[in-house]
């Protein structure tokens, strides 16, 4: 039964997390290794340490100032200097609310790593291979963590970096950056502009890009890559890079987006002032209030722990998911980004500002993990756990497109339904859709489907949401000796098709997809599930293509 295997899977993650990976936090590692290593950078000496692989790695590296509540992020200022420490341990995580279903049963620390809650997890954690600072100018991977945006940190355990820099010498950084409503509140009045988690992604590539040099990397080879809310981060940088200043170019080159992507424009300002008020209310203050913002950004008065107190409550509803929104600070707005991506003119300005390719995908279950994410268990619940992701016509318009379940349907079925649209709404269809726009543009696009994770990190056996992370990161005491050599083969064969793509030596079409499949070996597949994809697109979509727009 579904409802039993949502109870069972909290103590199967946790056997996972404790049998299967038996490696240390790199908190732990680089204590256990005495060897250090000291990179001058703009802003002074910086020291890391080595981990037991021999991989260099800085822990919490400041690229920004400490973040003021509800303001865009500062670029460190000239003059400004690094404190005098050692740079090897898990300080600090992004503030952020407890109710994270989808990571219910493993330890929290494999999430958010082992420091303290804070409104500033500014800071970028940087793994170097072995043969540094002998060796330099290694590529340049740049991941951004999920956690539908209201959760997780650089630190999690899944995102380590020390094996895959060590056995592909390249160097990886995990960018920190605002969650839930410390990075994405937003209003018209008073006016929040929002987006302020997506504006800390961006001025950490910014610094990525004029200071990874000093670390061994090429500036001019920087890839950019997310898993999940990361993913659609990624879609949104893309769009933000899309509308630069002539002659700009963006600080990344490739981009990969993994298992996510944008099907609909943002909420608008306006729309979102709803949750603005809600959750002034709820703090008990007057969000028509002459002082309400000023109020709102002082730590003394409303300290952090009563805001995600508030979003942790059932009672919250559907304003405790918060996301991007249309603000013309950030995104085009006129046109909206989806006109904006099947017009054709995202594809050309992303390659006048230098991004060279695009890689984007998805696994074949993903379904599942969507399923637990919000408690479900009535056909009512449905709608309203759409709303936190969608407009109201959108998420309406996607629940007709879906069998109608009855209204004493049990909760297995209406928690399947769920996932079942937020998968296709989240990832199946909108990765579709920017593969097909990319390709029509003329853009080096590489598609891509995994039908085969490694068994023991697979809940309930499904090949889901965010299990192929370890796959993507090569952890290897993570992995069985056979299946470290398929996430090789996996990387290796990645790298080669993109190579090809931006060649255009690939004839393989946005229909076409670079499968891992259920035996593990690796080749080109149809796209089966494109036709009924497509037609799901009709349904949502007004005849002009854009995503039909809730009127509140």
């Amino acid at each position: 039964m579904r409802s039993s295997r949502r109870n069972c899977y909290r103590p199967i993650l946790s056997l996972v997390c404790t049998t299967m990976v038996e490696n240390k936090h790199l908190h732990d590692d680089l204590a256990s290794n005495a060897a250090r290593v000291t990179v001058d950078t703009a802003f002074g000496p910086v020291v890391g340490g080595r981990a037991i692989n021999g991989a260099v790695v800085f822990l919490e590296i400041p690229y920004a100032l400490p973040p003021r509540r509800f303001e865009d992020p500062i670029a460190l200022p000239k003059g400004y200097r690094y404190a005098r420490k050692e740079y090897i341990q898990e300080t600090a995580y992004g503030v952020q609310p407890l109710n994270d279903g989808q990571a219910a049963g493993g330890a929290f620390e494999d999430k958010v790593g082992f420091g303290k809650p804070s409104e500033n997890p500014l800071f970028l954690n940087i793994a170097i291979p072995p043969s540094f600072p002998k060796k330099k100018g290694f590529p340049v991977k740049v991941y951004i963590h999920g956690g539908f945006l209201q959760f997780g940190s650089p630190h999690s355990f899944s995102s380590q970096a020390q094996y895959i820099a060590a056995e592909r010498s390249e160097i990886w950084v995990n960018i920190g950056y605002r969650l839930s409503a410390f990075g994405f509140i937003a209003s018209d009045r008073p006016k929040l502009t929002g987006n302020y988690g997506f504006k800390d992604q961006w001025l950490a590539l910014e610094w990525i890009k004029a200071n990874i040099e000093a670390f061994g990397g090429d500036p001019s080879d920087i890839q950019l890559t997310g898993l999940s809310a990361g993913a659609h981060s990624v879609h949104q940088i893309l769009h933000h890079a899309s509308i630069l200043p002539k002659g700009k170019l963006a600080p990344f080159t490739t981009a990969v987006l993994q298992s996510n992507a944008i099907i609909t424009d943002p909420k608008t300002p306006a729309e979102l002032r709803p949750q603005f008020d809600a959750l002034c209310r709820a703090l008990k203050l007057d969000p028509e209030a002459p002082n309400i913002l000023a109020t709102l950004k002082d730590p003394i008065k409303v300290p952090w722990k009563s805001i995600t107190e508030i979003i942790e409550s059932e009672d919250f509803g559907k304003y405790g998911t918060f996301r991007g929104c249309l603000s013309d600070d950030w995104i085009t707005v006129k046109p909206g980004p989806m006109e904006w991506q099947h017009s054709g003119l995202f594809a050309r300005a992303l390659k006048e500002h230098g991004v060279r390719s695009i890689v984007v995908g998805d696994l074949t279950e993903e379904w599942y993990l969507y399923s637990i994410a919000h408690p479900i268990r009535t056909p009512r619940d449905i709608l309203p756990n759409l709303e936190r992701y969608f407009p109201t016509n959108v998420a309406r318009k996607m629940i007709d497109a879906f069998p109608r379940l009855s209204d004493g349907a049990g909760s297995d079925e209406c928690v399947r339904l769920y996932g079942d649209i937020m998968s296709c709404g989240q990832v199946h269809l909108p990765v579709r859709l920017m593969a097909r726009d990319l390709e029509a543009s003329g853009f080096p696009v590489l598609r891509y489907e995994i039908r085969w994770t490694p068994e023991q990190h697979r809940p309930f056996g499904y090949v889901t949401h965010g299990c192929d992370r370890i796959i993507w990161a090569l952890r290897i005491p993570s992995l069985q000796p056979d299946q470290a050599e398929v996430a090789r083969a996996w990387l290796d064969r990645i790298a080669e098709e993109l190579k090809a793509v931006e060649s255009s030596k690939s004839r393989h079409g946005a229909q076409n997809m670079l499968t891992l499949k259920e035996d593990k070996t690796i080749g080109w597949t149809v796209d089966e599930k494109w036709g009924s994809l497509m037609e799901l697109e009709k349904k949502v979509l007004d005849s002009k293509g854009k995503i039909i727009r809730s009127s509140l």
